[in-house]
């Protein structure tokens, strides 16, 4: 595939803009990252980001309803919040960008800032917490693993939030106080990926968003984790089958081994060919399922391994199982056979992410608010180049940890 060539440019307000032209397209795909997730909210108030997410489509300053003239248009737009951002991104014909422009600038700018509206967000957000979080089974399950393992970091709760209690205090005086702290151009990159010249989209985005002022400079400092090794939690919920999590600190997103941990993952717990599901479900018969993942964000994240004990199985037997394994682990073997085969998944994966414009343009969007758009293209080298010797440092390092495991119990 041929490089994703783009342009970089940044308003004298601090805005990052990245424009990919690809003029083989009628279609022209917006993207807004703010810097601005669950990391950054007070444990107190926790939830405020996901809110601030929904609020935003509540009107703006001089816009009354922003969906229905995305909709005259024929446009698809969405966003979602993460621990660590914030993303909104709109796909349209090329000859109605400047209504995108106009949207989301006049919302970056200010909002209307209705208690009405704030208050039927707050309602629906809360639903959406009681509906996916705790009335289905093992829906809390990640909400208590992750506030089991992080003792100090935001990273401790959700987007959803630690509590119901939290969505439903929330004043129109923190919305403001967390729109105006985060929601400013200095605090979130544009992206512009489609039918249009890197010139002309620029001077549109300067017409559009180059008037809004800049905010004060947001700091994301966050506090330093103390990892506590060895804990155990049993939590017992009304669920189908008992259920055990257990996780290791593991390196930031721009960490040079991160790869090779999100590699390792793969190799031990992605699909029936994985390591783990080899030896516990095809060999042993002690799992009806088992998977390795890590949780990929900014600061310091999890390398986690869960499954489902088989029945007549107990958790403790379960555990002692896969803790002996990982100890013993002998990974020469296995690395040689199937390192090749899991930078070949990924690969896929990664080209697939370059075909649609929508997904170069949110690509280079989310490289750029974690570090520089570059790094979306270059993820297959950085995949490309882990040996088998780092990935064996990786599992060393991570599985001499006894790490901190949830039994999650029926």
């Amino acid at each position: 595939m041929a490089k994703i060539a783009f342009t970089r440019t940044q308003l004298s307000n601090g805005l990052r803009v990245i424009v990919h032209e690809d003029l083989t397209t009628p279609l022209i795909s917006c993207n807004i990252v703010y810097a601005a997730g669950s990391r950054d909210e007070q444990p107190h108030l926790t939830g405020m980001a996901h809110l601030m997410e929904h609020y935003m489509f509540c009107g703006s300053r001089h816009i009354a309803d922003y969906d229905y003239h995305l909709q005259r248009t024929g446009a698809i737009n969405n966003a979602y919040t993460t621990q660590d951002l914030t993303h909104y991104y709109i796909t349209l014909p090329a000859s109605n960008l400047e209504t995108a422009l106009w949207l989301e600038s006049d919302r970056m700018l200010e909002l209307a800032f209705d208690e009405e509206q704030l208050h039927i967000q707050q309602q629906v957000v809360m639903e959406e917490f009681k509906e996916n979080f705790l009335n289905r089974p093992y829906g809390d399950l990640w909400l208590l693993f992750n506030d089991f393992m992080y003792e100090k970091h935001p990273y401790k709760w959700l987007p959803i939030g630690k509590e119901l209690s939290h969505i439903e205090k929330v004043t129109m005086h923190d919305i403001k106080s967390f729109f105006h702290r985060y929601y400013v151009p200095n605090n979130a990159v544009l992206t512009l990926s489609g039918a249009i010249r890197a010139n002309e989209a620029i001077s549109l985005v300067e017409k559009w968003f180059g008037d809004i002022p800049a905010g004060a400079s947001v700091e994301h400092l966050y506090p330093k984790e103390e990892w506590k090794d060895g804990q155990l939690k049993v939590v017992e919920r009304d669920v189908p089958s008992d259920m055990l999590m257990t996780g290791r600190p593991m390196c930031s997103r721009l960490h040079p081994d991160y790869h090779a941990c999100d590699l390792l993952s793969d190799l031990l717990g992605s699909g029936q060919s994985s390591l783990l599901y080899q030896e516990f479900i095809t060999k042993r018969a002690l799992f009806t399922d088992i998977t390795a993942y890590i949780t990929e964000t900014f600061d310091t994240g999890l390398f986690v391994i869960g499954g489902r004990p088989a029945k007549g199985v107990s958790l403790q037997k379960a555990y002692n199982a896969v803790s002996e394994y990982l100890e013993n682990l002998n990974f020469a073997t296995p690395i040689a056979q199937n390192l090749t085969k899991v930078k070949n998944r990924v690969a896929t994966v990664l080209l697939k992410s370059e075909i649609k414009i929508e997904e170069r343009s949110s690509g280079l969007a989310l490289a750029e608010t974690l570090s520089c758009a570059e790094n979306f293209e270059r993820e297959k080298e950085y995949y490309e180049t882990v040996t088998a010797e780092q990935l064996l440092r990786c599992a060393e390092k991570l599985f001499n940890l006894k790490g901190n495991t949830l039994f999650y119990s029926t």
